[in-house]
């Protein structure tokens, strides 16, 4: 028998920072084409192709915002008065883009099923601490507070050792089903993307670093089941 082929679609994510720990996305689709894979023998159709298309790059994008937020840069937050520690546990959080918990929870919620999501929420560290909280001001407004175990004592995020880019990544679509996709992800080593030599020449493929995620359609909805990175 002949190996069926399988719809995929490469899709690049560029990356623009605007300031220290904000980046803005800018996704697009570069290419679709048929390739040929024992593991992956489903073909859906044109119709669910395209909407496996369109919430993947949502996906990925909303994916890696989670992965900065939570592991990698954490989100800018505000020094207490001639460096104390917080007494109430909590740095302010200051930020643009997520002004209360319900901002940064939307974002999780809506990107993972609801178990991952929880866990990213409230344990993703496996501490069983919050990475961020609800906060209160005297005024009474409510806004974030980042937990102070997870700022260093140089009042920095205490991210994770990470040695890859999500800058000019790559994601390969795999569907497994109607209602199931793997999307593979190339990871470039950090410290080859701000190279001008590699952008003439080409990265060694064999530096880069494979993630795979995996797309579920729950309620109607499409969700990642784990955070990648």
């Amino acid at each position: 028998m002949s190996k069926k082929n399988t719809a995929a679609t490469i899709a690049t994510i560029v990356v623009a920072v605007l300031a220290i720990a904000t980046t803005l996305f800018l996704l697009y689709q570069t290419s679709q084409q048929q390739i040929q894979d024992n593991q992956y023998n489903y073909v859906p159709s044109d119709e669910i192709n395209e909407e496996m298309n369109m919430n993947a790059v949502t996906l990925i994008k909303n994916n890696c915002e989670v992965f900065r937020i939570y592991l990698q840069y954490g989100l800018p937050h505000q020094a207490e008065p001639y460096n104390n520690v917080p007494e109430d546990g909590y740095y302010t959080v200051k930020s643009d883009s997520y002004k209360t918990i319900s901002d940064i929870e939307t974002l999780v919620n809506s990107t993972f099923v609801e178990k991952e999501a929880k866990r990213i929420l409230t344990n993703i560290n496996g501490d069983n601490v919050a990475v961020y909280a609800e906060e209160t001001d005297d005024d009474g407004n409510k806004g974030i507070g980042l937990d102070v175990s997870m700022v260093d004592e140089n009042g920095r995020f205490k991210s994770i050792d990470y040695n890859y880019t999500w800058s000019n990544a790559k994601f390969m679509l795999h569907p497994k089903s109607n209602t199931e996709c793997d999307i593979i992800v190339e990871l470039n080593p950090a410290e080859e993307t701000s190279s001008a030599d590699n952008t003439s020449s080409g990265s060694d493929s064999s530096n880069t670093k494979k993630v795979t995620a995996n797309m579920l359609k729950v309620n109607g909805e499409w969700r990642l089941q784990k955070l990648a990175y």
